[in-house]
């Protein structure tokens, strides 16, 4: 682990020119290239080193605990395969209800497992060295009995190793070139929905429960002030719409004419407030639609993560494309209409949870494909969106108005 820590001192100095004969880099190479180019080196340092380790001391798997103590998982990427994660950590604790679940989650995306009932503890993960001696330190002291890797980073894997390496179950697909370090090794499962994914990790680990469930619960005092906040409105039917996702796969978006068309339709219809929620690479649609639609509130880029999840709760439902919100309403059980691109469909991040009265409308994958993704949300149709939103309305009892 020593090499993180030069290598850290070191980037620094080549990216400010003080290493070697030359003042600064070369003028042939941005600083981009430059970063890529110390990634890539870091890397190859840090996988040389332990692969040595591995031969001295091999990842082998050791005899596992019938009932474990303590548990730490790994889940360290974003705020919707947080959310995935939250059901084979409800497989975990179900199946060893006595041991105690400690998550080490990306301090920026902690929140998720901070609601999780079966969480005990949350350890904060970070790409800087200090976080991965913390770690090794504390739990070189207080051993877990499973490390259970899910969505992670490849660089979590060498800490897992370092912490037990006779106990750690990670999925090949997640785990890069550092796969030879896992003691117990799965592999990728056939086609089908997203949360298999964790649940056979977990299965792996010894878990038996079903890993079918998101889980995030908002705490009472959230619920309040989130009440309090917009009292003006709370208190009567409201419907989110989530102004879409992030930037960099935005092929899953519905354009904003869609947007503004359904919403009025709404309006006109039924007696029930909209609410726009989203953050700041949304808010340039959500502007658009407040200004076509009068009476929307425009929460986007408003609301804290844990804000959007109190109002869910509240919510009569909510409107989606393929978003951590709507995964979110998966997991706090808000009813949810889930509309979907054919490259990301229902059966792969459609909800598990019948119950909750969820819609899922999904574009058409076409016969041939057409090689480019963006711009083809525009052909879902209107007709069923507003069949599944009425139906959604019915089930929780919001009337179409008179003058609808």
């Amino acid at each position: 682990m020593v090499e993180w820590s030069i290598a850290s001192v070191l980037k620094t100095e080549v990216l400010k020119g003080t290493v070697g004969s030359n003042p600064t880099p070369s003028a042939n190479f941005s600083r981009r290239e430059m970063e890529i180019m110390w990634k890539r080196f870091t890397q190859f340092i840090t996988e040389s080193t332990f692969r040595v380790l591995a031969v001295f001391f091999p990842p082998t798997p050791g005899e596992l605990p019938k009932e474990p103590k303590l548990i730490l998982v790994f889940s360290t990427t974003g705020i919707g395969d947080a959310l995935f994660d939250t059901a084979a950590v409800r497989s975990l604790k179900e199946s060893f209800p006595h041991a105690k679940i400690v998550v080490c989650a990306h301090r920026k995306r902690s929140t998720v497992f901070q609601h999780d009932p079966d969480v005990e503890e949350v350890v904060p993960y970070g790409k800087s060295p200090l976080y991965a001696f913390r770690l090794i330190r504390r739990f070189r002291r207080q051993r877990p009995d499973l490390v259970v890797l899910l969505n992670i980073n490849p660089e979590v894997v060498p800490i897992a190793y370092s912490i037990n390496r006779h106990a750690v179950f990670g999925g090949s697909w997640r785990c890069g070139r550092y796969g030879f370090l896992l003691s117990h090794q799965v592999p990728l499962p056939e086609e089908g929905h997203i949360l298999r994914l964790g649940a056979v990790i977990a299965s792996a680990a010894g878990a038996s429960a079903d890993a079918n469930r998101m889980v995030y619960q908002s705490n009472e005092s959230e619920i309040a002030s989130v009440r309090e906040r917009f009292s003006e409105w709370i208190n009567r039917p409201f419907v989110i719409f989530q102004a879409g996702g992030g930037r960099s796969r935005a092929w899953r978006d519905w354009p904003v004419d869609s947007y503004i068309r359904n919403i009025r339709w709404l309006q006109e219809r039924y007696p029930v407030r909209v609410i726009l929620t989203g953050g700041w690479d949304n808010e340039d649609v959500a502007g658009k639609i407040e200004s076509n639609c009068p009476g929307v509130v425009n929460l986007c880029s408003r609301t804290t993560l844990e804000e959007t999840a109190a109002l869910l709760t509240q919510a009569t439902m909510l409107v989606s494309t393929d978003t951590g919100v709507l995964f979110m309403a998966y997991a706090t059980g808000c009813p949810a209409l889930a509309i979907l691109h054919h490259a990301s469909p229902g059966a792969l991040i459609g909800p598990k949870d019948s119950t909750a009265g969820h819609e899922v409308v999904e574009l058409s994958k076409p016969d041939v494909p057409v090689g480019q993704l963006y711009g083809e949300m525009e052909k879902i149709e209107d007709e069923d969106v507003r069949a599944a939103i009425q139906r959604i309305l019915e089930r929780r009892g919001v009337q179409v108005s008179e003058a609808g």
